[in-house]
């Protein structure tokens, strides 16, 4: 498996893995076009706030990750599901921490349903933190704070 940096071209298979989620699955145009979110629209993020990074098998996009570098926010994560449980998400979680924290993010956060899923396991294992539920009360908000730095002591 290859591991790179989402490029514009790579918009529409984010459609395709995003619909087939098998959990919080988003109907593919309905959904997604209800939200606001469009080919065009994501493009554009990715061309001035956001960056994303892709897992490919063989040449074929199998999962994504995206960023939010103006807010800190972990935005979207979605794994075909018949690569989930081999450490896809894992690494495209990390990558896009990192980017986030290089981006000079202290602390980072997403929104999850409450429902307990392989997602909110996920970004626990990974050490994201609840810290509150959302208004609407069917999302927790989750934060994750930059690790801090190695200190050398002098002998």
């Amino acid at each position: 498996m290859n591991f790179r940096e989402l490029t514009v071209a790579d918009v529409p298979a984010m459609f395709l893995i995003r619909a087939a989620a098998k959990e919080n699955p988003m109907p593919l145009i309905s959904g997604l076009k209800f939200l606001g979110i469009t080919v065009a629209g994501e493009s554009q993020k990715l061309q001035t706030t956001h960056q994303g990074f892709v897992c490919e098998d063989d040449g074929v996009i199998i999962g994504f990750v995206i960023g939010d570098g103006s807010t800190g926010e972990l935005w979207v994560l979605s794994v075909w599901p018949e690569y989930e449980g081999q450490g896809v998400g894992r690494k495209l979680m990390t990558l896009a921490q990192e980017w986030l924290f290089a981006k000079g993010w202290e602390k980072l956060w997403l929104t999850t349903g409450i429902k307990p899923s392989r997602a909110l396991t996920l970004y626990q294992k990974l050490g994201w933190k609840i810290v509150g539920t959302l208004p609407h009360g069917g999302s927790y908000r989750m934060e994750l704070a930059k690790p801090s730095s190695p200190t050398t002591s002098s002998a």
